[in-house]
């Protein structure tokens, strides 16, 4: 079914991803109203704030492949977004739900999205903090994004929506939970950029949209290089320069290392054993040495 046929089986409003600015874009134009000038600064640059977006609304609305549902363990649906979630895909979905046998903290699961704009629903089950945050909370937090990230992949899920997981009532700080949220996120993005188009994180209130409108400029500054471009920095730099430059543009006493000398001491040492080789009446060769050349959520539901 091409997207026209979809859109004309929509029950309601609709959001379209090429309406969602990336991040890179906001920025753009946040600079460009400024009076900066960045197209050349990023002309040819590869960034992974092309691939996040920062939206403030109704996660069942958009249009993406994927959104993801913070769902509690039954996956049945309940308060905040996942009622939100369930009422606005129809009753067809609690009942693929019923199929899955619940899920457990940390971990995600799949169905179709029905009546919603996006073509599925990835269900993950945050962790309940309630105020007392402990490791194993944050790290159940990660686990939601990364299981979450997993199942897109596997289903070339292309774009997809993240509410915020856990800050509603299950207890989870929301700046915390935004920071877990950024950088698990771009370290995935890091590793798989080429696999998806867009990750949007999703919010509905004022709190959460300061917080990460903040801290995305943290972790997704403009220009921002991707890991391949990052790690292939880091390698190179540092480095000494490469050993094929001519001898001619070699200083003198880079000329003596390059041929396996120290200097002096090594130039008084071939002319001793250049005696001695004449002395014996033969020839011995020079060794050469050899240089060595990576809400409250949508609703705060969880």
């Amino acid at each position: 079914m091409t997207l026209e046929e979809r859109r004309k089986e929509y029950l309601g409003d609709y959001v379209a991803l090429k309406t969602i600015p990336t991040w890179m874009e906001d920025l753009k134009s946040k600079t460009e109203s400024d009076g900066e000038n960045t197209k050349e600064d990023l002309q040819g640059k590869k960034s992974l704030s092309e691939k996040v977006s920062l939206y403030r609304g109704d996660i069942t609305l958009l249009e993406v492949d994927a959104i993801v549902n913070a769902a509690n363990s039954s996956l049945l649906g309940g308060g905040g977004v996942d009622g939100c979630i369930h009422r606005a895909a129809g009753p067809c979905l609690v009942a693929e739900c019923r199929n899955l046998s619940g899920c457990e903290t940390g971990q995600a699961k799949i169905t179709c999205g029905y009546d919603l704009p996006a073509k599925y629903v990835i269900h993950t089950v945050g962790p309940i903090a309630r105020g007392h945050l402990t490791d194993t909370h944050k790290e159940n937090l990660a686990s939601c994004y990364k299981s979450s990230l997993k199942l897109a992949k596997e289903y070339n899920i292309r774009s997809i929506a993240f509410p915020c997981i856990s800050t509603g009532i299950y207890g989870f700080p929301n700046e915390p939970a935004a920071v877990i949220a950024l950088s698990t996120i771009k370290e995935w993005l890091s590793k798989n950029q080429n696999e998806v188009d867009r990750i949007i994180f999703c919010v509905f209130l004022e709190v959460d949209y300061k917080i990460f409108k903040k801290k995305m400029g943290e972790f997704f500054p403009l220009g921002d290089a991707n890991e391949e471009g990052s790690q292939l920095s880091e390698e190179t730099e540092g480095q000494p320069p490469s050993p094929t430059k001519s001898k001619e543009e070699q200083p003198e006493d880079l000329q003596d290392d390059a041929e396996g000398g120290n200097g002096t001491v090594d130039k008084q040492n071939s002319d001793e054993n250049k005696t001695q080789s004449q002395e014996a009446g033969e020839t011995k060769p020079s060794a050469v040495a050899s240089l060595s050349s990576e809400d409250i959520e949508l609703s705060e539901n969880k």
